[in-house]
């Protein structure tokens, strides 16, 4: 079982962020070792170079960065140079969150988070609102309700909860150095077989309810409902047969 003292994380936030004061309280009350982590916010900040940073991610993806994606890009990053300039070792991991992640399983977490997290160099405690899917060879069961193992990477999206270890930290400080895509779309930034993968189903830590950047502009909400449910019976089937 893990000490809740020695969970060690991060905690992405900004001063500004009045109505998420709240639960960044709550939160650190679960997990009182968790640093508060100040966001980058080019909106509100002067950032070297924007317009030349967002004029590389449209030439190498075809579509501009949002100041809102380059702020959490450069946020992630910033959590990322810490903890390689920690006194850690390679395989300590680091919990990071964000001001409106949600914890729905404290207790579960707890009890299991050096169990998994020494498993995996990168484990989502849930990501993509909810449709990470596992491969079916290889599901472990956790408790009768929660299943762990490697997640179609194909499925893998959010930063809302996922550890890391000091390898990966450097891995992917390396792999965003040009910049491209939103954070979040880690399969664009992982080479195959580079880094240990794995995933909780279903989320022990959840995005909370309000605004976020997953959704796809242009789609009515019915229609992104079908799309998703689309995409979650392919990845189902997929991962059935793997």
């Amino acid at each position: 079982m893990s000490d809740i003292n020695n969970i060690k994380g991060f905690i992405i936030t900004a001063s500004h962020e009045k109505s998420r004061l709240e639960n960044v309280v709550l939160l650190q009350k679960q997990l009182p070792a968790l640093q508060l982590m100040e966001a980058i916010y080019p909106s509100r900040q002067k950032i070297p170079f924007i317009n030349k940073l967002r004029g590389k991610s449209k030439e190498r993806t075809g579509r501009a960065l949002n100041l809102g994606e380059l702020g959490v890009l450069l946020s992630n990053r910033k959590i990322w140079q810490t903890i390689v300039q920690s006194d850690v070792p390679e395989t300590a991991s680091f919990l990071i969150l964000e001001s409106d992640s949600v914890i729905n399983e404290v207790d579960l977490l707890i009890a299991n988070f050096y169990r998994l997290t020494g498993k995996y160099d990168l484990f989502f405690w849930g990501g993509w609102l909810g449709h990470i899917k596992l491969l079916r060879s290889t599901k472990n069961k956790l408790t009768p309700t929660f299943k762990y193992g490697t997640p179609f990477i194909k499925t893998i999206c959010s930063g809302y909860g996922y550890s890391i270890n000091k390898k990966t930290a450097r891995y992917l400080i390396q792999q965003t150095k040009q910049i491209s895509y939103p954070v979040d779309e880690f399969k664009r930034y992982i080479s195959p077989g580079m880094l240990n993968i794995g995933a909780v189903v279903p989320e022990i830590i959840s995005q909370g309810i309000g605004e976020t950047t997953i959704g796809h502009a242009g789609l009515s909400n019915f229609t992104e409902k079908i799309w998703l449910l689309l995409l979650d019976i392919r990845n189902a089937i997929i991962c059935f047969f793997s």
